[in-house]
């Protein structure tokens, strides 16, 4: 009821109907909600693989159009999504500040960027080697995220049920009943520290597979 009271305010002030929906949606089918996001965030990580593709493909095609360096990048940068770095600053400072954009070549653009500002005609050979490693990391990425899908899941099963069971007991007022019995209290906190501890050893072992 109080729910729906929510919602209802939130029409009423004029919130936009996508919010009202999705927050009604969290209400009703919270599990539902916290696996659509748990999806998401996978695809977005892939992206983030598609996007370092893209971006030194682009730097690689505008070098060999003739642009500069830093026209090169910063065109780029604009292309896939991110901002461009300012036009005052160091090829070294750019460097750092694409580098937080593109988790997936993190590591490399810093000493991909500083090895073209040096190597003059070759830059485009130097950024199209570091599109191929980005390619070749997305694909082997996307082909563990597929092999592991199973395991994931069967996961997500092991650990999720029986949280939402005692969850749903503590609602219903029942562990609460166990504990305030005397006679009940230990074998309850004993049960309930079994549980504990095969929880954690269920992710555990999740987490190591």
């Amino acid at each position: 009821m109080i729910g729906v009271l929510l919602l209802g305010a939130a029409v009423a002030v004029g919130v936009p109907m996508w919010r009202v929906l999705l927050l009604a949606a969290v209400i009703a089918m919270p599990l539902v909600v916290a696996m659509v996001v748990v999806i998401v965030v996978w695809r977005s990580r892939g992206s983030d693989d598609r996007r370092s593709t893209l971006f030194c493909e682009g730097v690689t095609s505008e070098l060999r159009a003739g642009a500069s360096l830093r026209q090169a990048l910063s065109l780029a940068a604009v292309a896939t999504g991110c901002p461009a770095p300012p036009t005052d600053s160091t090829l070294g400072a750019a460097a750092g500040e694409l580098a937080g954009h593109y988790e997936a070549i993190r590591g490399e653009l810093a000493l991909t960027i500083d090895a073209a500002a040096r190597s003059g005609g070759a830059a485009a050979d130097i950024f199209e080697e570091l599109g191929s490693l980005a390619l070749a990391r997305s694909e082997i990425r996307h082909e563990v995220r597929v092999a592991t899908a199973p395991g994931r899941a069967a996961a997500s099963v092991l650990v999720g049920a029986p949280v939402v069971f005692v969850l749903n007991r503590l609602a219903s007022g029942e562990v609460r009943s166990l504990l305030a019995s005397s006679q009940q209290r230990i074998v309850a906190l004993f049960g309930l520290g079994l549980f504990l501890m095969g929880l954690l050893i269920a992710c555990f072992v999740a987490w190591r597979a």
